[in-house]
């Protein structure tokens, strides 16, 4: 394994991080995926449907949890000889977080989905909108990852493009919450589906964060 100490420059180490990292990332965005099916069938799809892309979401944050317990181990033997140390911890933690977020949105997404309740086709359409440009910033972060090694003017670039999709994020969920406190449903599915809306905007947030964190790696890798 090649690592040079003291050195900004990408390493083998770096590489492999940055490896375990992007297949979390990628497994989390089939996890939203999933999420995004269950919204759009709550209170019209099937119930084995939704069954089945929930168990979909299950074994997503099970293999998941495999990379985490993976990056852990390699880093915990490379960590001295990193340049970047706390920056790839730094997103660790917060990819663990969007994972996280996630994994509480489906929970929430499964109650929904055993409910009678029906939602107006604004609010569904507002929420579906939320979430499926989550989609788009994590696919921005992949590309970011694929290149801040290497090329460091695209990941800024890259960088930039999240900071504008986050802001056009932030605009959709406050759309989607006045369609959720505009909407003609009961107290409990308001406050539920204001639940969802939330951590689907908490995770933008944290994609955007994590961005910071891989622009300082592939500034000291230029």
């Amino acid at each position: 394994m090649s690592i040079e100490v003291g050195s900004g420059r990408p390493t083998t180490a770096d590489e492999r991080l940055a490896g375990i990292l992007r297949s979390e990332l990628m497994t989390a965005k089939e996890m939203l995926k999933s999420i995004i099916n269950v919204l759009r069938g709550v209170g019209e799809a099937e119930e084995a449907e939704l069954k089945r892309v929930l168990k979909e979401i299950g074994e997503g944050k099970r293999r998941i949890e495999l990379l985490q317990r993976e990056f852990l181990d390699y880093f915990s033997r490379v960590a001295p000889s990193l340049y970047n140390r706390e920056e790839w911890m730094g997103m660790f933690a917060k990819i663990s977080g969007i994972v996280d977020k996630l994994s509480g949105i489906a929970y929430r997404a499964e109650y929904l989905a055993s409910k009678s309740w029906r939602l107006p086709r604004g609010v569904r359409e507002a929420l579906v909108e939320l979430a499926s440009s989550l989609l788009s910033i994590i696919d921005q972060y992949l590309l970011m990852m694929n290149v801040a090694l290497s090329e460091v003017d695209k990941a800024l670039e890259a960088r930039r493009r999240i900071a504008l999709t986050e802001a056009e994020i932030d605009s959709r969920y406050r759309r989607a919450t006045f369609a959720i406190l505009d909407a003609p449903i009961s107290a409990p599915c308001a406050i539920l589906l204001l639940y969802i809306a939330e951590m689907l905007e908490d995770v933008s947030d944290l994609v955007n964060s994590v961005a910071d964190d891989l622009y300082l790696v592939a500034l000291s890798s230029a």
